[in-house]
């Protein structure tokens, strides 16, 4: 038996479904019902554990009701007699006949392909969770070089880092990493501060704008960019009063050029 969070998943996306397959000739509820328990599954395979809420789902459903929307457009424009939904994760290999007859029998784990009636080829749409993946790689790949070669951080936090960042929307997972590069940046300027008694920024004006540019960066190249700038300030600062005591940009680390 299905969960009160589950049955105003369906409810939800019931309404919203009836409301966009109306347009494409899909009126009879007992197909609107099929459609929904088939993203639902598709929700359940992406969320095995815990159910997010209906905002934090929206992305998923939104991407998963277009693909239902492009394949009734299809189906219609071939004058199709009935939709092939996609085929469970497990069931890849069988055919359009037998994906359809396994939708109305049972709803799929996931809608990993729609198969386009009368084109003779299969479109293959990416799963949400396949998505996610490739948009957080972009910055696990600034972790695992610029970061590291700055040093910013270590291996070992940039693989924990990384695994925090499981599971997340991109957008999300970036902020979370975002958070703790602030925090270290900051603690390294004050550590650089206190043993060149000031160095680049002697002053209390020049330190707060320094840390109020760190407080207000909002994504890893903005940290890369400030750590860089640092760097920078902190040699010229050196290289005028004859000091050269810090290979890197903190200290005992190797930072980048150091």
């Amino acid at each position: 038996m299905e969960t009160p969070k589950s049955d105003t998943l369906e409810v939800n996306l019931r309404g919203r479904i009836l409301l966009g397959a109306a347009r494409h000739g899909v009126r009879d509820p007992r197909r609107v019902a099929v459609l929904a328990r088939a993203i639902v599954a598709v929700v359940e395979h992406c969320h095995p554990e815990e159910r997010p809420s209906l905002r934090q789902l929206e992305p998923l459903l939104t991407e998963q009701l277009a693909l239902l929307e492009a394949a009734l457009v299809n189906a219609r424009a071939q004058e199709a007699p009935a939709l092939a939904v996609a085929a469970p994760v497990a069931a890849q290999t069988a055919g359009p006949e037998d994906e359809a007859s396994e939708t109305a029998e049972e709803p799929p784990r996931g809608l990993r392909r729609r198969t386009l009636k009368g084109k003779g080829h299969t479109v293959v749409a990416k799963s949400m969770e396949e998505k996610l993946r490739e948009g957080r790689q972009p910055v696990q790949e600034l972790l695992r070089n610029d970061c590291v070669q700055l040093g910013l951080i270590d291996r070992k936090q940039v693989e924990r880092l990384i695994r925090g960042m499981l599971g997340k929307q991109p957008e999300v997972a970036e902020q979370d990493v975002v958070e703790v590069l602030r925090q270290i940046l900051q603690d390294q300027v004050k550590g650089i501060i206190r043993r060149l008694k000031g160095g680049p920024w002697a002053t209390p004006q020049a330190q707060e704008e320094m840390r109020q540019d760190i407080h207000h960066a909002r994504s890893v190249r903005v940290i890369l960019m400030l750590a860089r700038q640092v760097i920078k300030e902190r040699r010229a600062w050196e290289k005028k009063h004859g000091k050269g005591l810090f290979g890197g940009l903190f200290g005992g680390r190797r930072g980048l050029g150091g």
